[in-house]
């Protein structure tokens, strides 16, 4: 019996075959997928799993980098002079952050902030290096610390913190010369350690000894890691390394002088310095003045304006910064110059009447009628005009100019203060490579008397004075306070030239017709000095006819006050130079000013001797 075996239709195997190799396709898609999973998987959990373990705990755990506490600045007697305050602040982490106007909406919900702070914060955030933290300028007290330490889960990206502020603790009277503190910029982060990139709320010096001193008074920074949860609020503390505070800098500042200096300034416009016989700064006082502590904290941009549109220029350090023409104050150069080039003898005699022509051109005195027939001596008591004429005349300013430079005049006093001042001593050579023109004997005459191209510092008046009276040795000025006291080499060439000098500065100041002579001090402890006064524009000879009076002209048009001086006469352990911009006449003005500083110090000389 045979089978009937049905043959298939046409086509069916063909279909069989797609059938078959679709099956295998789809099978070999599932398993190359699975061979890619697996091996995906064993990618990221064998291979690299040291790493995502690494990213798992970053997510888990925070690094926070601590400021150190910012070094003390003391004054000489170990007086706190700029501290440091502890503080509450927020800081704002840039790469947990997606918009900067949802953070400020939801953090103004916690803790109060004006339309102006949210505007002000977001100008500042939009320019900010967006690999650093942000901090708000915007101290916080206990409770909001606290609240905002309770709901930090709601805000992302914030992240409160305790940290130390620099605070000042006689802030107008110590603004120039200590300076201010701000946050880095990027050149200032170029010129400090990497350590300190990332560290928040960090503050570096600006201007001032904050600034010259910057390096020793950072410190080192610390660090902490904390162990965070799924909405970044902190939940244990994993480890802390301490940082190193920055150290301690002893200034050879008097806090009680530079407090008692600026209260005698009086908002006028002007500065203080006093050194001692070794160049130590007692005393460096600039006004008007300002609050640094504004500048630590934040200063609004309206307070801002208003200080640098005031004439007086609160914001300069007038004792570093300003340059003026010396006035009568250089007369001892000329003198000294003209005695070791023996151009003149201590005998030279001149008769002023007041006035000189030359070539066309007249030479006024101060005094209109004339001096009459005057010695050195009495040329320097009295601040005759036509005898410094003449005697400058004689010397011609290329000795002039070597003379002053051996007394610090047309160089920097201290090292690394970027806001100090040059000043100028000019000669033939520097005019003519400056200015492209020959010099004229007149200009030299006018130098005789400290004005025209001649501009000094007040710091350079008093390093001039100071090395006047210690004999004629030169002096390292330094704002540190050192055991370490020596006078440098001897500056003049013969003795007898600073003693007939410091004679004629003693009775300017101490006998009748001297130019300062009412602001001598009475008792044993006596000041001697030089007055000076000058001028800020050219008086025209219809004008002096017109005998216009200072106080009558504008404020910016009046002379300038000058008076430099040492004390005690008999015995100098202290100088002074005191210089009040438009302030007039030295005598009536620094002079005064000088002496009650002095009256000062020689007061707490007693006490401290139980005299």
């Amino acid at each position: 019996m045979e089978y009937f075996i049905p043959s298939p239709k046409k086509g069916s195997e063909s279909k069989a075959k797609v059938i078959s190799r679709r099956a295998f396709a789809l099978t070999s898609f599932k398993f190359v997928f699975m061979a890619m999973v697996v091996s995906r998987l064993f990618y990221l959990q064998i291979i690299k799993r040291d790493e995502f373990i690494i990213k798992a705990d970053k997510n888990r755990f925070r690094k926070w980098k601590l400021a150190p506490s910012r070094g003390l600045i003391l004054d000489k007697n170990d007086n706190i002079i700029a501290d440091n305050f502890q503080v509450f602040k927020i800081a704002l982490i840039p790469n947990e952050i997606r918009s900067i106007d949802n953070f400020l909406s939801s953090f103004s919900k916690i803790l109060p902030i004006t339309n102006n702070e949210i505007s002000y914060y977001k100008k500042k955030y939009k320019v900010h290096n967006k690999n650093l933290p942000f901090v708000l300028d915007k101290n916080l007290n206990w409770n909001e610390f606290s609240r905002l330490n309770y709901v930090i889960h709601n805000i992302q990206g914030a992240q409160p913190f305790m940290s130390y502020e620099r605070t000042y603790m006689h802030p107008n009277e110590f603004a120039h010369i200590l300076g201010y503190v701000s946050t880095p910029n990027q050149k200032d982060l170029n010129q400090i350690d990497t350590n300190y990139a990332g560290v928040p709320n960090l503050k570096v010096g600006k201007i001032g000894l904050e600034k010259n001193s910057n390096k020793s008074l950072l410190g080192t920074p610390g660090s902490a890691i904390y162990e965070v949860n799924a909405f970044g609020k902190r939940v244990k503390n994993v480890e802390k390394i301490d940082g190193i505070n920055g150290s301690r800098i002893k200034t050879s500042i008097d806090k009680d002088i530079q407090i008692y200096a600026y209260q005698q300034l009086k908002e006028k416009s002007g500065s203080v310095v006093v050194m001692n016989m070794y160049g130590r700064v007692l005393c460096c006082v600039s006004s008007p003045s300002y609050d640094p502590n504004k500048f630590t904290y934040g200063i609004s941009y309206k307070d801002y304006d208003v200080l640098k549109k005031n004439e007086k220029k609160p914001l300069i350090n007038k004792a570093m910064t300003t340059t003026y023409p010396p006035a009568s104050t250089f007369k001892m150069i000329v003198a000294l110059s003209a005695l070791e080039n023996k151009i003149i003898t201590k005998n030279f005699r001149h008769t002023c009447k007041g006035k000189v022509d030359l070539y066309e051109q007249r030479y006024h005195c101060w005094k209109e009628k004339g001096h009459g027939r005057v010695n050195l001596k009495r040329a320097i008591k009295e601040s005759c005009d036509i005898y410094f004429y003449e005697v400058a005349r004689l010397l011609g300013i290329d000795r002039l100019q070597k003379t002053a430079f051996r007394f610090g005049l047309g160089d920097y006093v201290f090292q690394d203060f970027f806001e100090e001042a040059k000043g100028l001593v000019p000669s033939t050579s520097w005019k003519r490579e400056a200015l492209g023109k020959s010099w004229y004997l007149g200009e030299t005459m006018i130098s005789g008397i400290g004005q025209g191209y001649i501009k000094t510092t007040n710091v350079q008046l008093c390093k001039m004075i100071t090395q006047f009276a210690n004999g004629g040795y030169q002096i390292n000025a330094s704002f540190f306070d050192s055991s370490d006291l020596a006078l440098g080499k001897k500056i003049i060439e013969d003795d007898e030239h600073i003693e007939l000098i410091l004679k004629s500065l003693f009775e300017a100041t101490n006998h009748p017709g001297g130019t300062s002579y009412r602001s001598r001090i009475a008792g044993a402890m006596k000041l001697a000095g030089k007055t000076g006064t000058a001028q800020v524009r050219k008086i025209s000879e219809s004008q002096r006819e017109q005998d216009l009076k200072n106080k009558d002209l504008p404020w910016k048009f009046r002379d300038h006050s000058l008076f430099t001086g040492y004390g005690p006469a008999d015995n100098p352990k202290y100088a002074i130079s005191v210089i009040i911009e438009h302030g007039g006449s030295g005598s009536a003005v620094a002079a005064p000013i000088a002496r009650n500083i002095m009256a000062k110090i020689f007061e707490k000389e007693r006490k401290l001797n139980n005299v």
